[in-house]
């Protein structure tokens, strides 16, 4: 697991935690020492969901106009795992980091799998002038949800060239070099 600097700070405070619940009872850390024991608790709570926020966002592309179509499918997801529950638990009574990378990891591969679809609906062709040569050059696929081609079996950040021409798989491009010398 890569060692980010929320990560690194996550683990100062579940250690200072894990003493304190070693040192001294929890009753007396909630009654005599609250002050500090809530901002503990706050700290490893704004902690972990930065951390855990890294980790599974982590390279997920969306661009922005497309957000809004994908929110529910990420916060539902997120909500339908009960994996946030598990992580503060994972937190609170364990003092576990390792666990909780485990399930930040987990969530991130459900939000993948519930995204997958939603970026199968943006895919379309990407076509340039080159395509409609003799002999033609093969289209390649892009994704307009994530801005991505697909090059070399991995998708790649890719910024529309002028003269390509996106096209959905279930329609003709507008101003595509073939519709040009129509009758």
């Amino acid at each position: 697991m890569e060692h980010t600097q929320s990560r690194q700070t996550l683990a100062v405070h579940l250690e200072t935690l894990k003493r304190n619940l070693e040192a001294v009872p929890l009753e007396t850390l909630k009654t005599k020492y609250k002050k500090p024991f809530d901002k503990l608790c706050q700290d490893i709570s704004q902690t972990t969901s930065a951390h855990v926020k890294e980790i599974t966002l982590k390279d997920i592309r969306i661009r922005a106009d497309f957000f809004e179509e994908a929110r529910p499918l990420i916060e539902g997801t997120i909500q339908k795992s009960g994996l946030l529950k598990q992580i503060s638990h994972a937190a609170f009574r364990r003092q576990d980091l390792v666990e909780i990378d485990r399930l930040a990891l987990e969530l991130k591969k459900q939000i993948l799998d519930a995204l997958a679809p939603f970026y199968e609906k943006h895919v379309c062709l990407y076509l340039m002038p080159e395509c409609f040569t003799n002999p033609p050059k093969q289209p390649e696929f892009y994704n307009k949800a994530s801005g991505c081609i697909f090059r070399n079996g991995t998708w790649i950040p890719w910024e529309i060239e002028t003269e390509a021409v996106l096209m959905d798989t279930d329609e003709t491009p507008i101003n595509s070099p073939a519709n040009s010398n129509a009758a």
